[in-house]
């Protein structure tokens, strides 16, 4: 190879040479020698002037699109935050409409249960009373609701808006649940609440005063049921022995026990109840005043009524009375109510009480050793009226006792056979 053919690369061995400047003026000339790092950073700067110089002409171009969009973004949210608290309000606005509704409720139900106590409370006297006068006649409810307890109830305090302010630490002021459960029962008397709040707050103690209602209504009601009931056998004893009786007065409550319903007044079953008792101490009293009772309980009977031979002259006669075998000085008693029209001596009789009942009926007790009542005095069933004797025409301490009416003699023993029914019945 020769050297025509070896060729150098054409920047080998040259020198690049620097960026200069000439400026020419007045023949003179300068030259400016400009490194390469200055005229880096002068292209550089050239370049941002470029790049600011056009974005602030874009940024005039579209500044009115961007503030549009921005007051159109602002808008927009004012709008919704306006409508999320129109929505705000509207709910407010229920929840306290709610809130005032359930105070009117619950003020409207403290109201009905605080009247409805007071009501209970003021009939406990009267109740009483007659649950006595039962008990005194014998008579008594299957069921007995003993002392009449009374459920005290306090007014509810609370404001105009906020329902969270009701005080609920009343123990008797339970939640729903056990309300229901007594909702739930075949119970007739369960009283109705308006609304689910009203069960909730109000629930046991309506329970309460409903049970009570309930209890106090059945036991009056069995009560009057019971005395109907004695009132009746002992009438249709009376009518078997001929005596006449009273109809029993028309009430508004009757026939046998029923659940009861609400709708008729207390006081009505009261009435019935005051009805049955009178009825049932009249036809009692007009069998108190019948002479069906023993004169002597326990005493062995010597001679009955009718024919019989005379102990003094064998002959037959006729016995009007029974005979009754007992010491001498034992009590003998009244056989009903009535008043004395005879106490002293009586020819055959010796000493004599005769007591005059009801429809014309006597009773006489003779052969006594002492009388123990005078003329007019009233006498009392079971009563000692004298003691027993042998005085008048008599083989033996023993009593002599009849039954008459309208002075004709009947036979005791069936008078006293009445009586052995209506035992347990006075």
């Amino acid at each position: 190879m020769n050297n025509a053919q070896i060729r150098e690369p054409a920047s080998f061995g040259k020198r690049r040479e620097p960026h200069t400047i000439v400026v020419s003026r007045n023949g003179k000339t300068r030259q400016f020698v400009i490194r390469p790092v200055f005229f880096s950073i002068a292209v550089c700067s050239a370049i941002m002037l470029m790049v600011g110089y056009f974005s602030a002409t874009a940024y005039l171009v579209f500044r009115d699109d961007l503030i549009s969009a921005s007051f159109a973004n602002q808008a927009r949210v004012k709008h919704e935050y306006e409508d999320r608290i129109a929505a705000l309000r509207t709910k407010l606005d229920r929840v306290t409409s709610r809130q005032l509704l359930d105070q009117q409720a619950i003020e409207a139900r403290v109201q009905e249960l605080m009247a409805r106590q007071d009501s209970i409370g003021q009939r406990s006297s009267r109740m009483t009373n007659l649950l006595d006068a039962a008990k005194k006649r014998g008579l008594n409810a299957t069921r007995t609701t003993g002392a009449i307890p009374v459920p005290t109830l306090n007014p509810v305090k609370t404001d105009n808006i906020t329902t969270g302010s009701i005080d609920t630490s009343n123990t008797q002021i339970q939640t729903a649940s056990s309300y229901q459960s007594f909702v739930k029962t075949d119970n007739p008397y369960s009283p109705t609440l308006s609304t689910n709040f009203t069960q909730e707050l109000f629930g046991s103690v309506a329970q309460q005063i409903g049970v009570i209602d309930t209890s106090q209504r059945a036991e009056v009601d069995e009560l009057r049921i019971a005395a109907a009931s004695k009132a009746a056998k002992i009438t249709s004893i009376l009518k078997s022995s001929g005596v006449r009786v009273p109809q029993m007065p028309k009430s508004g409550v009757g026939g046998p026990f029923v659940p009861l319903d609400h709708s008729v007044p207390f006081e009505a079953h009261l009435e019935a109840l005051e009805s049955t008792l009178d009825h049932y101490d009249n036809i009692s009293g007009i069998a108190r005043k019948m002479p069906f009772a023993n004169p002597i309980p326990g005493a062995q009977i010597s001679s009955r009524f009718g024919h019989r031979k005379d102990p003094f002259n064998g002959r037959s006669a006729m016995h009007s009375g029974m005979d009754f075998k007992a010491t001498t000085g034992t009590p003998v008693l009244a056989t009903g109510d009535g008043v004395i029209i005879k106490a002293g001596r009586n020819g055959g009789y010796g000493k004599v009480v005769e007591v005059r009942h009801q429809d014309g009926i006597i009773s006489r007790y003779a052969h006594l050793s002492r009388i123990s009542v005078r003329n007019g005095q009233k006498v009392r069933l079971g009563q000692t009226i004298g003691k027993v004797g042998s005085t008048g025409r008599s083989t033996g301490p023993h009593l002599h006792y009849e039954v008459r009416k309208n002075g004709d003699a009947r036979n005791p023993s069936s008078y006293m056979k009445t009586g052995f029914k209506l035992r347990g019945l006075l």
